[in-house]
């Protein structure tokens, strides 16, 4: 299935809890840094009136990126966000980014994201180098490319972490996408079970 362009005044949408919302605002940051264009509500996206702003931001959103947690699986704002946005057949990029490395989601949000591949952020909140978040931030921009159509993004300056630059460079960014997956398989994780699943 092709992946859907981005659409004049699109965007990629960041779904979050308050709770980690200093991390989420770095993200943010770094993907504006490449010229992604992201709607973040603390970033000028929120108008008078919140239910009106909310549904603008997904509606009008190529994909959602959701930040999720404890307190987001516990919070009625974030539920509403997320299965708004899965009734709007909007695409979902799910990233772990809980205090606690044993949580899972279980309930709504682990039927939600049932079948889709997560990014694990959680080691981020206890090791915030500048590399550990260009790293993170590096597969997060790969995968809003695999899930939008790379074209519709603009001219996005991609630049590898330093850690990385010795990587051999691939002609085509699909290719490069291809690899990096392979080798941060270990990072970019894998589906998430059935809750039933979890250990």
């Amino acid at each position: 299935m092709a992946t859907p362009a981005l659409k004049p005044g699109q965007h990629i949408m960041f779904s979050y809890g308050w709770d980690i919302q200093k991390d989420v605002l770095e993200i943010y940051h770094r993907l504006q840094a490449h010229n992604i264009p992201v709607w973040m509500d603390i970033q000028g996206g929120m108008k008078d009136y919140l239910t009106e702003s909310m549904s603008q931001a997904i509606e009008n959103s190529a994909a959602v990126c959701c930040f999720i947690t404890s307190k987001y699986q516990s919070s009625p704002y974030c539920k509403k966000e997320l299965l708004y946005a899965q009734d709007c057949q909007k695409k979902l990029i799910p990233c772990l980014m809980d205090f606690d490395p044993t949580w899972k989601p279980t309930e709504w949000l682990g039927y939600a994201i049932i079948d889709i591949m997560y990014i694990d952020f959680r080691d981020l909140l206890t090791n915030k180098t500048p590399e550990n978040l260009d790293a993170k931030c590096d597969l997060l921009i790969k995968r809003i490319k695999r899930t939008v159509d790379p074209g519709a993004l603009g001219d996005v300056h991609y630049q590898q972490p330093q850690h990385q630059q010795e990587k051999t460079i691939v002609s085509t960014s699909h290719n490069i996408d291809d690899q990096d997956e392979k080798s941060d398989s270990s990072i970019f994780t894998r589906y998430l079970p059935h809750p039933s699943h979890f250990s």
